[in-house]
């Protein structure tokens, strides 16, 4: 615990116990180091030091398209929850940390519009740069101007045009570097009416699954949409444990109260081969196995 403290030169970056099972979207996973850095000084420098010392480091912010590990874990999982905010210039600034729906606040407040197919989604705005994440057929990408990234000791700023973006990817998620902050091509509306393109996303979403997951599990292979190949497959429902196949839609796999990370694992290896073993195809996870 002491070396911790050689996180910052001017204050204590206090490491704290974090439970997955509590914090995560999914509600399992053990029991790990963390840290929550109160500015982008901070951040740097726990970076900064994991990379010196060669310690392993995940840097997550809601912790809600990922499975946890299942008991203590080596890395030190960096949470950006406290680098929040947002900055309506020429261009839209936001945090990684913000949350969608607090982003979405600010935005209606300043009459920006473009965001609002994220409604209802439990990203933070980072991990949504990160991963392109999308809704209603709608992807972060398409409104991304640039993302401000930590990497290799420098800050940088990143075109779209250089971020790789494609279908539930992007070049962070091979190339690494931390995301700051995300800067949005967004159009001038009035409250009122993103409120009701707001009201209309979270209405799409009502039918959607219930309970503790991670959201969808695999990606769509090309022209095909995985939660019927999954229901084709006679998959809806299929239980292990407390870990079970939703009955609403079978790209959700829901934590049904004390399902364990094995438990989870296990199922998605299920639905891959049967689905390979129906149609030959093979499901892509779009979670992260966290380690």
């Amino acid at each position: 615990m002491e070396e911790f403290a050689l996180f910052s030169k001017t204050s204590e970056i206090p490491l704290e116990e974090y439970e997955f099972k509590k914090g995560s979207t999914i509600g399992c996973g053990g029991v790990v180091n963390a840290v929550f850095p109160r500015s982008f000084t901070e951040l740097i420098e726990v970076v900064d030091w994991c990379e010196e010392k060669q310690k392993r480091y995940c840097v997550l912010g809601n912790a809600s398209n990922v499975l946890p590990p299942e008991a203590q874990s080596d890395t030190l999982f960096i949470f950006t929850k406290r680098l929040v905010g947002a900055t309506f210039g020429k261009t839209p600034l936001v945090y990684a940390g913000m949350t969608a729906g607090a982003f979405l606040k600010e935005c209606e407040a300043h009459g920006k519009s473009g965001a609002e197919f994220l409604a209802g989604v439990p990203c933070t705005m980072g991990g949504a740069a990160y991963m392109n994440a999308g809704a209603a057929g709608k992807y972060l990408s398409e409104i991304i101007k640039s993302v401000i990234v930590y990497q290799n000791g420098e800050l940088r700023s990143f075109p779209k045009s250089e971020c790789d973006y494609s279908y539930k990817h992007s070049r962070f998620m091979e190339k690494g570097g931390v995301i700051f902050a995300v800067m949005l091509d967004l159009t001038d509306e009035t409250p009122e009416a993103i409120a009701r393109k707001k009201a209309e996303y979270l209405n799409r979403r009502k039918s959607l699954p219930t309970g503790r997951s991670m959201g969808c599990i695999f990606k769509n292979p090309d022209g095909q949409a995985a939660g019927k190949l999954i229901e084709g497959a006679g998959l809806k429902g299929l239980r292990l444990g407390d870990a079970f196949v939703s009955e609403e839609h079978a790209n959700f796999i829901i934590n049904g109260g004390n399902a364990t990370v094995k438990e989870i694992k296990k199922l998605i290896e299920i639905v891959k081969n049967a689905v390979y073993a129906q149609y030959r195809v093979r499901l892509e996870e779009e979670i992260r196995y966290l380690e």
